[in-house]
């Protein structure tokens, strides 16, 4: 999942609704984003500066669209700026990657990162361990999810991020069956996950 970068804007009438409308979905995820506050109050100036020097432009002199125009490009930045903090946020906690921007109210799109099924589970050298890998793939990071009940969807834990194509995971329960899959990450994008591995712990 990724988020969709600021769209193209064609003229100062779409920079002024489009700027708005990403503040505004922006605004709604505050929560989540804690640092993001002053930079969403920095578009919300840039936003009233550009209205003002709009209607200005609309009755006065060629300098005065020449500082519209300037204004404009600063909400551009600011927005881009906006919204790519909010992207490396989501890569930093990809846990809460869907979440984030579904709270935020932006496009979610699946990635072109492919994923090959290519998983495989296998008891650890101690007991209450599993080492959990797949075919590494360059440039690649990898997301490994934990599950001790198949028929709950909502039970895969995030256990770990790691550049590492295999992990060991300890503290497992004996004589339990435990589900893993692993996703690819590969910059802001990350594949859908392998269908799930399972093991019964020793």
């Amino acid at each position: 999942m990724k988020l969709i970068k600021t769209p193209k804007i064609y003229s100062i009438p779409n920079a002024l609704a489009n700027g708005k409308s990403i503040i505004d979905k922006m605004t709604l995820a505050t929560g989540y984003f804690g640092t993001a506050a002053s930079l969403i109050i920095d578009a919300q100036k840039a936003w009233d500066q550009l209205s003002d020097s709009a209607s200005i432009a609309k009755k006065g002199s060629p300098s005065d669209t020449q500082q519209m125009y300037m204004d404009a490009a600063d909400l551009r930045v600011k927005i881009m700026i906006l919204v790519l903090f909010a992207d490396v946020v989501a890569i930093s906690n990809p846990d809460q990657t869907a979440d984030i921007i579904a709270k935020a109210g932006l496009v979610q799109k699946k990635t072109p990162v492919r994923n090959t099924q290519d998983i495989s589970v296998k008891a650890g050298p101690i007991p209450g361990s599993a080492i959990v890998r797949r075919k590494r793939k360059k440039g690649c990071m990898y997301l490994f999810q934990q599950n001790d009940d198949i028929t709950n969807p909502k039970g895969w834990v995030t256990i770990a991020t790691s550049t590492k194509s295999k992990i060991a995971v300890l503290g497992l329960t004996s004589i339990k069956q435990y589900w893993f899959q692993i996703a690819l990450i590969k910059g802001s994008e990350q594949s859908d996950f392998t269908d799930p591995a399972s093991i019964v712990v020793m």
